[in-house]
């Protein structure tokens, strides 16, 4: 019942030209679309077997706990299985946002049926039990962010089902810093703009940790408004989009299909890259795998200074902001 590297792209801070001093501090991160209601394309839930399910709360808090980390967030995830890595993870805070019932409009609630014989706190009590959480090492402070986002960009064919997406925020000490850790979980119908414009302004300001499926490989047009780091009109780095010192958009598949989606996301004037895994356990529980990588806190700089990177984008002079592609 333990984990291993599925594939990694792990970068040493001497490589990434940020050595380890007084002035800079480590933040480890994870984000796993858990796919825990299984899906329509039945890719998970031949995995969600009642044996392989007893070892999710340990495989999971085991990956948390060996690699220190200090913000965790999953995607597909029921309201029963916050329960269970509670129990695991005693020391960390865990903030829920429940969209969906598991299995969608006029289906069996998945995350009921199977996950109920694990626990008898399936339902929180707003009764969505599908969804999102983070958990934090350190508590959090104030409300928290619970958005669902609404369809701004047009289906990829006529009269596509729509299935709810959303987005969760939770403000807590990061390292030395009070920072807004996010997660959210887009597909084609919500653009990445929209997501990074709500976080925005919760954020006020503050550092943010951006993690989650964006069902958007990394050269999507549309992650330019995410990506800083001279690779898109955006102010966030990407934990592993400096490998070999020199920024580039990519990274190891997230996906049992090989498809990079899954992403940790930091405001460039706050933090650097500081290299990412991708992990996958054993047993399989989900057509996703675990992205884990960490991020070099920094003092801060100016919003959208660009730092290092500032004015290598020329692109984005030239890009009407608006423009659909």
């Amino acid at each position: 019942m333990g984990a291993y590297v599925a594939g990694v792209a792990i970068v040493a801070l001497v490589v990434a030209g940020l050595p380890a001093t007084a002035d800079t501090y480590r933040v480890n991160v994870l984000t796993f679309n858990v796919c825990a209601a299984g899906n329509r394309a039945g890719t998970c839930v031949r995995d969600l077997t009642p044996q392989r399910r007893k070892t999710w709360a340990g495989q999971v808090s085991a990956l948390i706990r060996s690699r220190d980390v200090d913000v965790a967030s999953f995607t597909e995830m029921c309201y029963a299985q916050v329960g269970l890595l509670r129990r695991e993870l005693p020391g960390y805070h865990l903030v829920w946002y429940g969209y969906a019932k598991g299995g969608g409009p006029g289906r069996e609630d998945r995350c009921r049926t199977l996950w109920g014989d694990l626990t008898p706190d399936t339902t929180p009590p707003d009764g969505k039990t599908f969804g999102m959480a983070l958990a934090l090492k350190n508590r959090t402070e104030g409300p928290p962010l619970r958005r669902l986002l609404r369809a701004d960009h047009a289906p990829a064919a006529p009269g596509e089902t729509i299935h709810p997406r959303g987005l969760l925020c939770a403000t807590g000490r990061v390292g030395p810093r009070r920072s807004v850790c996010c997660v959210t979980h887009i597909s084609g119908t919500e653009t990445p703009r929209q997501v990074t414009g709500l976080v925005d302004e919760y954020a006020d300001g503050a550092p943010v940790i951006l993690t989650g499926d964006f069902n958007r490989e990394p050269g999507h047009d549309q992650l330019t408004d995410v990506y800083g780091m001279g690779l898109g009109r955006g102010g966030y780095v990407e934990v592993d989009a400096e490998p070999c010192g020199a920024p580039r958009r990519g990274g190891e598949p997230t996906t049992r299909g090989g498809r990079k989606i899954d992403y940790i996301f930091a405001t460039e004037a706050d933090y650097r890259p500081g290299g990412a895994e991708v992990v996958k356990t054993d047993p399989e529980l989900s057509d996703h795998l675990a992205l884990a990588g960490t991020l070099i806190g920094t003092a801060p700089r100016p919003r959208r200074d660009g730092g290092p990177w500032r004015g290598s984008y020329p692109a984005s002079a030239r890009r009407r902001h608006g423009r659909r592609r």
